[in-house]
């Protein structure tokens, strides 16, 4: 837990948001509920995924198991899968949070569709006003019938799943399918939630929005979701110091302090810190100094330029130690 002076300073220097009741404990997980429709999922797999950029691979996808387990059970809870359940797979970061596979395990039935959308250029840290296009998309048609979609993913600005959902719900016409309510679970940004559900009411379908952690913020590069910090990307456009908070239960802030480094991308290069991707064809294996090598460029980049504000402590220098040596390790492996 954080110390009081600690959280004091980064309280009164960032506007968070903490209006949360608590909704569901059990196993080790805790949902908070912000809205009738917006949610916080924390557990410490969770916080170590959003904390540690350093934890990748194996270790990465085994921590996204055991959340994505306790979720499913909390879903089951929820009556969800009295539902017939679509599962919308955007690839290649769907697979990457595991809910596939805790499913498959409970032995619940659902059916799968799979989309591969693509910037048509490279996207890492650059998600505003690009164009995409589907490079994969099965199936074509689907079975009759009234859906619940439930879609793990990382929504930042809202916009791949935009596109995803419109050619879903164009499918779902052309089969006589409806689709009644749309489940997002992942790293989710408020403008994310703001654009997704306007989508769906004027398509009639209820969005629910199930977040790891936190609803965060956006960056200005469309893509960085911190729990609070400076925002690098505006800071390398035009030099200006802009504060990012996000919408978090406090009990999950005390809890964050201590292993966060502020103005770090909690879902990370998502893809890249998988062991093998799936792009609708094919499985690849994936370099891990890939991720590592970009986070440690975002995290020095970041203690340049906010070691000198009031509210950087002695723990965040100890925080950037810890990742910063964890980092380099995975780049020297040979």
């Amino acid at each position: 837990m954080a110390s009081s002076t600690l959280k004091d300073k980064i309280f009164r220097s960032f506007d968070f948001s903490t209006s949360f009741t608590k909704y569901y404990s059990s196993n080790g997980l805790n949902v908070y509920k912000l809205s009738d429709n917006q949610f916080v999922v924390d557990s410490q797999e969770g916080r170590e995924i959003a904390c540690y950029p350093q934890i990748v691979g194996e270790k990465f996808e085994s921590l996204n198991y055991r959340l994505a387990k306790k979720f499913v059970d909390f879903l089951g809870n929820e009556s969800l899968f009295s539902e017939k359940i679509l599962m919308q797979h955007v690839l290649r970061a769907s697979l990457g949070y595991k809910v596939y596979d805790a499913l498959k395990e409970k032995g619940i039935s659902f059916i799968n569709s799979w989309s591969r959308p693509l910037y048509k250029y490279v996207s890492f840290r650059k998600h505003v006003e690009r164009e995409l296009t589907m490079t994969y998309d099965e199936p074509q048609t689907l079975p009759s019938g009234e859906y619940v979609v439930l879609k793990p993913d990382t929504e930042a600005t809202g916009n791949t799943s935009l596109f995803v959902l419109e050619n879903l719900f164009k499918k779902c016409l052309q089969s006589g399918c409806r689709i009644k309510k749309v489940v997002f679970y992942g790293f989710i940004s408020s403008k994310a939630i703001k654009v997704l559900d306007e989508y769906l009411r004027r398509n009639k379908a209820e969005g629910i929005y199930y977040a790891i952690e936190n609803i965060t913020p956006l960056a200005e590069n469309g893509y960085d979701m911190p729990l609070y910090g400076l925002d690098e990307s505006r800071y390398e456009k035009d030099g200006i110091k802009v504060r990012l908070s996000a919408s978090v239960p406090e009990e999950i802030l005390d809890k964050m302090i201590d292993c966060y480094y502020p103005g770090m991308d909690q879902p990370g290069d998502w893809s890249e810190r998988q062991v093998r991707l799936f792009d609708g064809k094919e499985w690849k294996d994936v370099d891990p100094k890939v991720h590592a090598e970009r986070s440690l460029s975002v995290l020095e980049k970041l203690r340049e330029i906010s070691k000198d504000e009031i509210w950087y402590d002695q723990v965040h220098e100890n925080i950037y130690n810890k990742i910063k040596d964890d980092l380099l390790k995975i780049l020297s492996m040979t």
